[in-house]
């Protein structure tokens, strides 16, 4: 029986081969909370001071959308927090631009995540040949995979985009199943922004039952399906 490496000595190894794949782990798992902890704290305090024209503004549509797609694409700041901000500030209006923008974020984050693959999913599953046999055998069905996870309110978005470029699942496969799967939980987020009355309780994100309602509902779908992706057997022709 083959015995699997200690977890430390494991990444060690990971870091040694593709140093630059372990820091995009990090980054994508911590910066994103710490800028939106200095981007939602800078609004705050200045609040009074913005003065922001309407986003029917072509400029300003242009401004935001090119904004939000480096903010999201580099995990600057995570999505969910965007949209509320984006749903309190602009209204309605930006939510086709908001649309737009993390579409082409995610386009981003997988394609700076290609870069920095050199083969490290490889270098992951070693020590788990089952994990690996799996993975191999569901590369054709990836696009469920994607919608699922992009649909749960819990996986953040700059963790699952380093996470499709590791799986390779194909830049069209991302962009048109993760913008379905991502529709219910970005209405959900910039829905409490539009909603709130100041941009205290917008930036707490304070939810009403209802809301707590379809977190849950969208939760239980994507570990559903996510679940059934890698259980249910591949079929054979």
């Amino acid at each position: 029986m083959n015995k699997k490496p200690p977890i430390f000595k494991h990444f060690r190894n990971i870091y040694n081969q593709s140093p630059w794949v372990l820091v995009a782990i990090l980054w994508v798992s911590i910066l994103p909370s710490i800028g939106a902890l200095l981007i939602g704290n800078w609004i705050y305090r200045h609040w009074s001071e913005i003065n922001l024209s309407p986003i029917i503004e072509p400029e300003i549509a242009l401004i935001y959308s090119i904004s939000g797609t480096v903010l999201m694409g580099l995990a600057l700041v995570p999505t969910t927090f965007f949209a509320v901000i984006s749903g309190y500030i602009f209204g309605w209006h930006a939510f086709p631009y908001l649309v737009l923008a993390y579409t082409l974020a995610s386009a981003v984050g997988y394609g700076l995540g290609r870069v920095l693959d050199k083969d490290s999913l490889d270098l992951l599953l070693d020590p788990y040949p089952k994990a690996k046999k799996l993975i191999s055998e569901k590369k054709g069905q990836m696009g469920s995979l994607i919608f699922f996870v992009r649909i749960s309110p819990v996986i953040p978005f700059a963790i699952s985009n380093l996470v499709f470029a590791l799986l390779r699942t194909g830049m069209k496969r991302v962009l048109w199943f993760g913008l379905l799967g991502m529709l219910p939980r970005t209405l959900l987020a910039f829905s409490s922004g539009a909603l709130a009355g100041s941009i205290q309780e917008a930036l707490t994100s304070k939810s009403s039952i209802w809301q707590y309602v379809l977190i849950a509902a969208l939760l239980i779908l994507s570990v559903a399906g996510i679940y059934a992706f890698f259980t249910k057997s591949v079929s054979k022709k």
